[in-house]
């Protein structure tokens, strides 16, 4: 029966802890946070490096590599293409006269966030702070005719009190939703009006709103648009939002482009062989964990701004350093186990699980189908153990993984809390949507967490070695057992400590990050969630929430963000070439 020996029957399988093992993995720590590894940001000299370095340790460890053919050196490597920003034009906005085109000084402009590749023209309304706030009572386009027109809007949202609350306005600022705010209204084009001189840096994000739209400075439109009082104190400290004005005479000619910059990045596989002879040889354990960080900050980090290198000892060299100590304490069993063990240093996790889902739906021979890997284990902040508080999560995707914990956690002194739950903001999700049993190991957020601060003397390395006896001994167990893990729908829990999304409410849908079309296709859905109820399922597409058309990530999480605990609304969704309407309850969220 799959989860009936908690800890392998063979004495000479054994793992034990091992007091040498705590220097080991903290020497990988510091090796993958040095100033050459610079951050180790996917599609870097630095992630190469990263890369390189397990592969080394694999080598040393004689396992077998299942990369893709190519010279010896890289012959760990599964490479595959990541989107790591985006390559932007210098834009041009001009003041249209008759047949003659005058642009706006370039040092005064710049793309704005969110912005299209286009070329459109328009006459110009100013709407103020671009705003529709309808539950408190501001609309900056009330009563405004914009469609194929150019709109000037202000940076920022004004600070008012309303609603029982203090600056209610302030989650209206953002460049992106004043661009999806002028793209429902049928605006052309955005022109952005920053409050000083100082333009916003360049975007990295290719997803568009629907709209093109540019960044200017204020004494640059104060002599465009004289009259929209720009200089008026009044104008960017408004109460109440202003009638939108017509700016007559003026017409804009706006031109943007911006194209994906895609990378190169590689997971680092290698296999250590079932027993010759095994009947479950061609079935396999997945012990991974990303070795990705985030280069020198960008929008993922906690520093907004920051340019220092972001070292991510803790995210995720500690889970990294952990899977090669697994990989080193399995390969010097004196026998085999009955299942393969493949361990993978996953590429790209910062930027949606890029890597784990490659893997997913790629995986090299001799896996050859996902169908063959019976678990997946995940290391992922495995570096600051205290108090000996462990999550060990994911446990719900199989009754199996109970007895497995419990054994394998025996005399190790550890203080588990286990979670049931398979979807996460981690390399393991993509093995839940594809309904293999994980296990997530996790030591917990801390306030270095993303920040150039997360270095390698913060890392309990004693914690680590402890940790990587309990992965070693969990994924043996997994491997001698008679059957495979089940796996079961683990409960959903909106509700869940630790939890990111931010939100009063609630779907329970899994979005996949590395989607590059028109909406937001879905990993997963979780079990028994908002949407699963309303028969939302992994691989749909959704285009539509209520009035909202969705065009991408940023779409989705507006839209999101506006619907009430309990209030229903329809989700439309793409299935098999057809638009499916689905009613949707949304639960009560974490804010």
């Amino acid at each position: 029966m799959a989860g009936s020996a908690a800890v392998p029957g063979p004495v000479a399988l054994a793992i034990g802890p091992d007091a040498a093992g705590a220097a080991r993995v903290k020497a990988d720590v510091v090796a993958l946070t040095t100033q050459e590894m610079d951050g180790r940001g996917t599609g870097t000299e630095g992630a190469r490096l990263a890369a390189e370095f397990v592969a080394r340790r694999f080598a040393e460890l004689k396992l077998s590599p299942l990369g893709d053919a190519g010279p010896e050196g890289q012959a760990f490597l599964q490479a595959f293409e990541a989107r790591v920003g985006a390559e932007v034009e210098a834009p041009t906005l001009s003041v249209v006269r008759g047949k003659q085109a005058t642009p706006v000084d370039a040092k005064a402009v710049t793309t704005a966030d969110g912005s299209e590749s286009a070329t459109v023209e328009g006459p110009a309304v100013f709407v103020g702070h671009g705003i529709s706030a309808h539950a408190l009572g501001w609309d900056s386009y009330a009563g405004a005719e914009v469609s194929g027109k150019v709109v000037v809007v202000l940076a920022g949202a004004p600070a008012i009190e309303g609603a029982g609350q203090k600056d209610p306005l302030r989650d209206f600022g953002s460049a992106r939703y004043k661009l999806r705010t002028a793209r429902e209204h049928k605006a052309a084009g955005v022109v952005l009006v920053v409050e000083g001189e100082e333009l916003p840096k360049a975007p990295h994000d290719t997803s568009g709103m629907g709209v093109p739209a540019v960044v200017i400075t204020r004494s640059a439109a104060e002599k465009l648009f004289p009259t929209a009082k720009l200089r008026d104190k009044g104008t960017w400290q408004a109460t109440k939002a202003q009638p939108a004005k017509p700016l007559a005479g003026v017409q804009l000619r706006i031109a943007t482009k911006v194209t994906p910059k895609l990378a190169k990045a590689w997971n680092v596989v290698g296999l250590l062989p079932a027993r010759e002879g095994s009947p479950h040889a061609g079935e396999f354990v997945v012990v991974g964990a990303h070795y990705d960080h985030l280069g020198h900050g960008g929008s993922n980090s906690r520093k907004p701004g920051s340019t220092e290198i972001h070292h991510g000892a803790d995210d995720n060299a500690s889970g990294t350093a952990l899977m090669m100590e697994v990989a080193r304490r399995m390969a010097a069993l004196p026998a085999r186990p009955d299942r393969g063990v493949v361990f993978i240093g996953f590429g790209a996790e910062e930027l949606g699980t890029l890597g784990s889902r490659h893997f997913v739906e790629n995986p090299p021979a001799p896996v050859g189908a996902i169908k063959n890997v019976v678990a997946m284990i995940n290391a992922d902040m495995v570096g600051r153990l205290r108090e000996d508080k462990l999550l060990v999560d994911g446990v719900g995707t199989s009754p199996g993984w109970g007895p497995v914990v419990k054994g394998a956690s025996e005399g190790l002194k550890f203080e588990l809390a286990q979670g049931a739950e398979g979807f996460g903001a981690s390399d393991h999700a993509p093995f839940t949507a594809a309904r293999v049993p994980v296990a997530f190991l996790f030591t917990g957020v801390h306030e270095d967490y993303h920040q150039p601060s997360d270095t390698a003397e913060k890392i309990n390395a004693e914690g680590m070695e402890r940790i990587a006896t309990l992965a070693g001994r969990m994924a043996l167990a997994v491997t001698q057992q008679g059957e495979r893990l089940p796996f079961v729908d683990a409960p959903a829990d909106p509700h869940r400590k630790g939890g990111r999304s931010g939100f009063r409410v609630s779907v329970g849908t899994v979005p996949d990050y590395a989607y590059q079309g028109k909406g937001l296709r879905l990993t997963g859905v979780r079990p028994d969630s908002p949407g699963a109820r309303a028969g939302m399922q992994a691989g749909d597409v959704v285009v539509k929430i209520g009035s909202h058309e969705i065009t991408n990530i940023h779409d989705y999480m507006f839209s999101l963000g506006e619907l009430e605990p309990g209030r229903e609304v329809v989700i439309e969704v793409e299935r098999g070439g057809a638009r499916v309407p689905l009613k949707v309850i949304p639960a009560p969220g974490s804010r």
